[in-house]
């Protein structure tokens, strides 16, 4: 099927290869503390020395990245992909669910990352890069990026989802937060190759 090109004026060149270099040129986990909440102890006045532990593993990233870190800590296996996605400091995760069984031992929540972006672009890459790990069976199952309503604000919220639509067989939670953790393997660096390969095609036109 022959997709065509979009009509002159809907993309921005210029703005594409800014917004693709100012995530690229995010700093990392270590230099700056990616966790909004972050409470551990410092006594340095350079950002790096206090970010030289940071990962997430940390026993705070959990509440350190929650927007309500008491009632509502971030759970277990969708912790990682929090962390990577704050990395980057221009994908604001904003809700989040390692996914959940019913009172029956069957599938209930899907899991799911809800987040903002700073650029359209932002969550292009993610799609992609989820097209990519499923595509060389690194996945149990594809997954996707959507847009959502949650009619809290007037800008788009983005979503990384399983799609599921054309899986016959039983779906497996287990086999879900898999997936989540090789999605959240690198996944603040990953982004940043991805970024620098669309940066490339942009510039060829």
């Amino acid at each position: 099927m022959h997709i065509p090109q979009p009509k002159m004026g809907f993309f921005d060149k210029n703005e594409a290869e800014q917004e693709l270099e100012q995530l690229i040129q995010q700093p990392g986990a270590r230099e700056i503390r990616p966790c909004p909440n972050c409470q551990m102890p410092c006594d340095s006045n350079i950002p790096a020395q206090c970010a030289v532990s940071c990962d997430a593993n940390c026993d705070n990233a959990p509440q350190a990245l929650s927007s309500d870190p008491d009632k509502h800590p971030i759970e277990q296996h969708v912790v990682k992909i929090v962390f990577e996605l704050s990395t980057l400091r221009l994908m604001q995760p904003c809700w989040s669910c390692e996914g959940h069984l019913n009172g029956q031992g069957q599938l209930w929540k899907l899991p799911q990352v809800s987040f903002y972006a700073a650029s359209a672009l932002y969550p292009k890459l993610l799609a992609g890069y989820l097209t990519k790990l499923k595509s060389n069976n690194q996945l149990h199952y594809p997954w996707q990026v959507i847009m959502v309503d949650y009619g809290q604000t007037w800008g788009p919220t983005y979503q990384m989802e399983p799609a599921l639509n054309h899986i016959d067989e039983a779906i497996q939670l287990a086999l879900l937060q898999e997936d989540l953790h090789k999605i959240s393997d690198s996944l603040a660096e990953q982004l940043k190759q991805e970024a620098r390969i669309m940066l490339v095609n942009v510039r060829r036109g």
